[in-house]
């Protein structure tokens, strides 16, 4: 595991001295949440409701900016190629962009609980330890598919727009636990509906993790 932390430290120091894709998924996200708070007559329960769908909405979106540039540092820069000839296994490089990515968007989105508690009407301590294991189990199988369609779109022409629709359909299952699994927590559901998504969560995330590591040193094949 030492290549991709080391993937992971590079990742979090450049982003720490240009702040471009925390700063650029916090922005958008809480633009995103503000608008659809206001969507609704006020005084109706319908924002409320949507609430855990529009949060997974706006992480969804916010992500693929990230997965966007995932590889674009070293594909700008022309080390693409120095990473895959890194004395490592390339699936060290898959786990450490993994890694990277989901760090940022957890990181985002504990900037973003509170703000959404407050624009919903939901406190951001309730069913706090459930909605956040359905969060961060619903990152990672986002991340384990984004990462390695990422590779697979680095060189495509208009891959801003490739990217999401090979996306969007394959991650679905993992949209829909971490929706279900948010809507238990902060609505009061029974907890042993919530432990049947985050069981299915884990499951995908194992399941696409696997499927990652075995396709991309095949996807990044000169």
């Amino acid at each position: 595991m030492r290549p991709a932390l080391a993937i992971l430290r590079k990742d979090l120091l450049l982003e720490l001295r240009g702040r471009e894709v925390i700063v650029t998924l916090t922005v958008f996200s809480f633009l995103v949440l503000t608008l659809f708070s206001f969507s609704a007559v006020p005084g109706s329960a319908a924002p409320g409701e949507m609430a855990p769908g529009i949060l997974w909405i706006t992480c969804l979106f916010a992500g693929i900016l990230g997965l966007n540039r995932a590889f674009d540092r070293e594909r700008e820069n022309g080390c693409f190629t120095g990473l895959l000839l890194a004395p490592c296994d390339r699936v060290q490089v898959y786990w450490g962009k993994c890694l990277s990515i989901f760090v940022f968007m957890v990181v985002f989105q504990g900037i973003l609980w509170p703000i959404f508690g407050v624009l919903y009407g939901y406190s951001p301590f309730r069913g706090a330890l459930t909605a956040w294991a359905g969060i961060l189990l619903g990152d990672l199988g986002f991340v384990a598919l984004g990462v390695i369609l990422s590779a697979v779109t680095i060189h495509a022409k208009g891959k801003e727009i490739i990217l999401p629709l090979l996306l969007l359909p394959l991650c679905l299952p993992v949209l829909v636990g971490g929706v279900r699994v948010i809507a238990v927590a902060v609505q009061g559901g029974e907890p042993g509906e919530a432990a049947a998504w985050i069981g299915r969560l884990a499951a995908f995330d194992v399941i696409f993790l696997a499927l990652g590591s075995l396709l991309f040193p095949l996807v990044v094949e000169e």
